[in-house]
């Protein structure tokens, strides 16, 4: 059975690659005739709600992780988005999608092609689908969730089909999550717990890992707010497949943000931030300064980014320059 799975794997993937890309063309080009544009800019015409979906898209001018735009919607009424990054080992490229709750993207990502379709559902069933080239990870993957105190506890159990160069395996996922924010005045706190089980039957191989996420954040004067984050994970056991393992994780993070308050111009100063993460596990720590201009034109505030990270002993030290957003 298994064979057979992974010699199907290889032989569908251009074929569902170049379904996918009909079907994202399809739904756009009938979306598009469906609703007409009503909004416009420098005298050109765009859908409705058009400007709205910038909030999802990513610039990417760094260093360190390359040039290009993540999530760039196209100007049609479906939400198609386009992902174009130059990154210093590959050229990533694909399109996607969201119909209600089933997202479908294309693409090629690190020199492997990839197709990937999924439905999730806060409760209910729900599924993914991923078929890559290049020996990467396929997987099918079918399960149930329920959600309960408006999407804070959730669970989910998942059974699943993978393979990766050569290794073929049957699975089961298990995942129990709560979220508990409280707010203590202007110190507004929260803590998540997540809870993991993978099982390999065929391989007897299962592992267990556990997320303790703790979060704060806490404005002292108007437009200044104070932000910090640790993570602790812990793992035990392994899988025979690479892509499914989780590793132990001690990392924090901390924040400055200070707001200028001011009328909405075509460009002014908007915002400062200053960000430290430590990661304990792999023992490393980057501090990084960001400055945001605020303009009328724009549905975020941009800027550049300068930092320098440490390696592990403080060696292998690098600056990291990139481009950065902020939310209004």
């Amino acid at each position: 059975m298994f064979k057979t799975f992974a010699a199907l794997r290889s032989r569908v993937s251009c074929t569902l690659l170049g379904t996918c890309l009909l079907s994202l063309g399809v739904v756009s080009v009938a979306g598009a005739q469906a609703a007409p544009a009503n909004n416009s800019l420098f005298g050109l015409k765009f859908p409705s709600g058009y400007f709205n979906r910038f909030d999802r898209m990513e610039v990417v001018a760094s260093n360190t992780d390359g040039y290009g735009a993540r999530y760039l919607p196209v100007p049609i009424a479906a939400d198609l988005r386009v992902t174009l990054v130059k990154t210093p080992t590959a050229l990533n490229y694909g399109l996607g999608t969201q119909i209600g709750n089933l997202s479908v993207s294309v693409g090629v990502f690190g020199g492997v092609p990839r197709a990937e379709m999924s439905q999730y559902l806060p409760s209910g069933f729900q599924w993914t689908g991923l078929v890559q080239g290049k020996g990467a990870l396929s997987r099918f993957a079918l399960g149930y969730s329920h959600t309960e105190n408006d999407g804070r506890f959730r669970i989910l159990n998942a059974v699943g089909l993978a393979a990766v160069s050569g290794i073929d395996a049957t699975y089961s996922y298990s995942e129990v999550s709560n979220f508990a924010p409280r707010s203590f005045g202007k110190l507004n706190t929260a803590v998540g717990l997540t809870g993991r089980l993978y099982t390999f039957p065929l391989q007897m191989d299962a592992q267990a890992s556990f997320d303790l996420n703790l979060s704060a954040n806490y404005s002292p004067l108007p437009g200044l707010v104070l932000e910090a984050s640790h993570l602790e994970r812990g793992v035990a056991g392994s899988v025979p497949i690479g892509d499914f393992g989780l590793g132990r994780v001690q990392a924090s993070n901390f924040a400055v943000t200070y707001r200028l308050a001011g009328p909405e111009t075509a460009l002014r100063l908007g915002a400062v931030r200053s960000r430290v993460a430590r990661n304990w596990t792999g023992d490393t720590t980057s501090v990084v300064g960001d400055i945001f201009l605020r303009s009328s034109a724009l549905p975020s505030m941009l800027g550049p980014s300068v930092g320098y990270w440490w390696g592990p002993g403080g060696k292998d030290g690098h600056w990291m320059i990139s481009l950065v957003a902020l939310p209004k």
